[in-house]
């Protein structure tokens, strides 16, 4: 064995070093080049069976997984949310196969598609990461306005930008048919001859609207929860030109209140708080301000997970401390405790921000209560909808 090894350990000649670097040296260094630009961009590069691509039918909650930073958290955790925007009425109605999971707005849907699913056997496992109630976005002189009638007035060391409404007197100015001019706005210093009012999504199609019909429905019928079908009926007979008078309504309400013109054309708009909170985030804004009806009401938007990639999404966005965190810089109150008022983690965060931050307890302890899927179903179609059939 010694000769062997002696031949072993002569030293290599030159020319037969280089002929090996030139051959192989440039792919000996591939794998490390690679490593490095892996190791750089996190995990954006890792190879595509990797990525768990979860596929979600979503309504307005598909603003949340639309955001840049909730797709980087995301995708280092090794997911990618692939969605189909849809209405939240469209959701719970429409076929969801070969989705992953849903996102409907508000209790009503995602109780239509846990009824469905269960009368067919089939899975449906529920998350809640967030709530956002529903409120009216105005502008200061309209608010004020309200306020010199003793309709509005301000919430209680929350600052300028925030009011409680009541809503049986704020109907109450809806159905005498006043104008803006007849309740003396022109003294904050504009002129608006159009009536008073509040101005939806499409009543046919998004929660925000039909949970506001909700709202509208449960003060006139005396701060009571509708009873029956005929009682659901007759109800939507009574409010609907509450409803109807605002005309078309448009699909993107918020983006008309926001622009420019929005004072004139979308002077109050029904909404979610977080659109308005995620506004003054990126633009602070002391022209809007933000009404709080009362009694008010907290959509609860539920994920519904079909399977095991929709618990995985689910899990993650109800658990983790980054998504959890982006969710309130997007304007979401995180729920934390079964019970108790959401939004803790929302005011320091606005706070920190040096945003003025909304009361996380309304003054009246009235809460909403909504009709049943089924009544609520009777009742939009009463103001007009097409009757909706699963498909």
């Amino acid at each position: 064995m010694e000769p062997t090894l002696n031949v072993l350990r002569r030293p290599v000649p030159y020319f037969l070093k280089r002929r090996f670097l030139l051959r192989f040296g440039a792919l000996a260094m591939v794998p490390l080049v690679g490593l490095g630009v892996l190791g750089s961009q996190e995990k954006l590069l890792l190879p595509l069976e990797r990525v768990l691509v979860v596929k979600g039918k979503l309504a307005s909650k598909a603003d949340y997984f639309e955001d840049a930073g909730v797709q980087r958290i995301l995708m280092r955790h090794g997911i990618r949310v692939q969605i189909t925007r849809s209405s939240s009425r469209e959701v719970a109605v429409n076929s969801l196969g070969g989705y992953d999971f849903a996102f409907p707005s508000g209790q009503p849907a995602a109780r239509l598609i846990l009824d469905q699913r269960n009368a067919q056997g089939l899975r449906a496992k529920q998350y809640r990461p967030f709530v956002s109630p529903i409120v009216l976005a105005t502008f200061k002189e309209y608010a004020e306005t309200l306020r010199g009638r003793g309709v509005a007035r301000h919430q209680d060391g929350a600052g300028a930008l925030y009011y409680d409404l009541d809503m049986k007197a704020f109907l109450g100015l809806i159905k005498s048919g006043r104008r803006w001019n007849d309740l003396g706005i022109k003294q904050h210093g504009m002129s608006n001859g159009n009536l008073v009012l509040a101005q939806t999504p499409d009543l046919c199609a998004a929660n925000s609207a039909a949970t506001y019909m909700g709202l509208i429905a449960f003060v006139e019928n005396g701060n009571k929860a509708v009873g029956s079908a005929d009682e659901a009926v007759a109800l939507a007979k009574r409010i609907k030109p509450l409803l109807t008078e605002q005309g078309l309504p448009t699909s993107e309400i918020f983006k008309t209140y926001a622009a420019p013109e929005g004072r004139q054309i979308a002077p109050i708009i029904v909404v979610y708080e977080h659109q308005f909170l995620a506004h003054q985030l990126h633009r602070s804004d002391s022209e809007r301000v933000l009404m709080y009806p009362q009694p008010g009401f907290f959509p609860l938007p539920e994920l519904i997970s079909f399977n095991d990639k929709g618990d995985r999404l689910g899990e993650l966005i109800v658990s983790d401390p980054e998504l959890r965190q982006r969710a309130v810089e997007l304007g979401y109150r995180l729920l934390d405790n079964p019970g108790a008022p959401p939004g803790k983690q929302l005011g320091a965060f606005l706070r920190e921000r040096r945003i003025p931050s909304p009361a996380m307890t309304a003054p009246d302890l009235t809460r909403t209560v909504l009709p049943t899927v089924a009544d609520l179903e009777k009742m939009l179609v009463q103001v007009g909808c097409a009757e909706s059939k699963p498909s």
